[in-house]
C-alpha cells in the first residue's frame, strides 16, 4: 500500500448560513416553603475537534488488488449547534436535604459525523504512481472510498433528572453525621449517522437513526457518607446503561462501537485534627473501581465482544496541611 497526503479540502456546503449568536435566559422563581422553580433557555455551540478540522488528505492503492483508500479533514465544519430548554422544580426541607427533578430538552441544528463516500475519484493519485507499482495482472480501480467528518442536521436529547438528598439528622438525631445523595437520569437521544466501512457494529453501514455517542439511556448515582468529629467515611456508586462509543480502532481511526453498562463504586475515608500540634492536618485514604469493573465494547450483540479491558483497583494514600 502506498499512501499519499495533500492539503486537498473537500468542503461540506448545506446551502446555510448560521451566526455564533449565543442568547440565553436563566429565570428562578422562588416560591413558598422553601420551594424553587427555574428556566434556562439557549442557544448552544461546542466546535469540531482539531483532528476534524484538519486541512490534509491521505490515499492510498494496495498494490496487491488495486483497491484505492482514502480519508482526510474538513476545515469547513460548522460546530456543534443546539437550541436548549431546561426546566426544574426544587424543594428544600433543611440544610443539605432537597429533592429536584429537573427536564430538559435539546434540539440539534448541526452535529458532525464521519461519512464514507464510496465513489470518490482516485484518479489524479493514481497518475502519480510509478511503472510497476501494481502486481502483475491487476488492474487499479479510479474509484474507492474516502471518509471525512461533515455536518449533520436534525437531531435531538430529551431527558428526565431526579435527584435527593438526605442527611440523618432530618429523620433522627441518631443518624446525625450520616446521609446519602442519589440521582438518575433517563436520556432519549437521536442523530442520523453512517458507520465507517468495515464497521458495521449495528446492522450496516447506512445506520440512520441512532442515539448520541457516547450517550447512555440510563445513569444513576448514589453516595452513602459520614461526616462528624472530623472522621468522615463515603462509598459513591455511579452506573450507566450500555451506550454507543466513538473509540479508536488498530488502524488509528475512530470508530463506533457498542460500550457495556458499568458500575464502579469507590470508597474513601478520612480524619481531619483539629486541635495540638497536628491541628490542621488531615488524612485520607481512596480506593477507586473497588470490584474491578472491566470496559466491555461489542458489535451488534454482546455475543460479539470485540474488547475487553480490566484496569484494576486505583488505591491513593495522601496527607494534606492547612495553616
Amino acid at each position: 500500500m502506498r499512501t499519499k497526503s495533500t492539503n486537498q479540502v473537500l468542503p461540506i456546503d448545506d446551502g446555510k448560513t448560521y451566526t455564533d449568536v449565543l442568547p440565553a435566559i436563566n429565570l428562578a422563581f422562588m416560591l413558598p416553603d422553601r420551594q424553587a422553580i427555574r428556566l434556562g433557555l439557549a442557544r448552544e455551540l461546542a466546535r469540531a475537534r482539531m483532528d476534524q478540522l484538519k486541512a490534509s488528505s491521505e490515499f492510498g492503492y494496495a498494490s496487491g488488488t488495486g483497491v484505492p483508500s482514502g480519508s482526510g479533514g474538513n476545515p469547513q465544519l460548522d460546530p456543534w449547534r443546539a437550541n436548549a430548554f431546561d426546566l426544574s422544580y426544587e424543594r428544600y426541607f433543611a440544610s443539605n436535604a432537597y429533592v429536584s427533578l429537573a427536564g430538559f430538552y435539546k434540539k440539534l441544528k448541526t452535529y458532525i459525523f464521519n461519512q464514507v463516500n464510496g465513489n470518490y475519484d482516485f484518479s489524479d493519485f493514481l497518475a502519480t504512481l510509478p511503472p510497476g507499482y501494481f502486481a502483475p495482472g491487476v488492474t487499479p480501480a479510479t474509484t474507492g472510498s474516502f471518509s471525512q467528518p461533515v455536518n449533520g442536521s436534525g437531531g435531538s436529547l430529551k431527558g428526565l433528572e431526579l435527584a435527593v438528598s438526605l442527611p440523618g439528622e432530618l429523620f433522627t438525631e441518631n443518624l446525625s453525621g450520616f446521609g446519602t445523595i442519589l440521582s438518575i437520569s433517563r436520556t432519549s437521544s437521536g442523530i442520523t449517522i453512517q458507520d465507517p466501512p468495515g464497521n458495521n457494529f449495528l446492522t450496516g453501514n447506512n445506520l440512520g437513526n441512532v442515539p448520541l455517542p457516547g450517550l447512555s439511556r440510563t445513569v444513576w448515582n448514589t453516595t452513602l457518607y459520614y461526616e462528624k468529629a472530623g472522621f468522615s467515611a463515603r462509598v459513591a456508586t455511579r452506573a450507566r446503561s450500555k451506550y454507543i462509543g466513538e473509540v479508536t480502532n488498530f488502524a488509528n481511526d475512530r470508530s463506533f462501537k457498542y460500550v457495556k453498562g458499568d458500575r464502579i463504586t469507590d470508597a474513601q475515608l478520612g480524619y481531619e485534627f483539629s486541635e495540638g500540634r497536628l491541628n490542621g492536618v488531615s488524612l485520607l485514604f481512596q480506593v477507586n473501581n473497588l470490584s474491578n469493573e472491566p470496559y466491555i465494547a461489542y458489535a451488534v450483540s454482546e455475543t460479539r465482544q470485540q474488547d475487553f479491558q480490566e484496569y484494576g483497583r486505583q488505591f491513593l494514600l495522601g496527607i494534606n496541611y492547612r495553616l
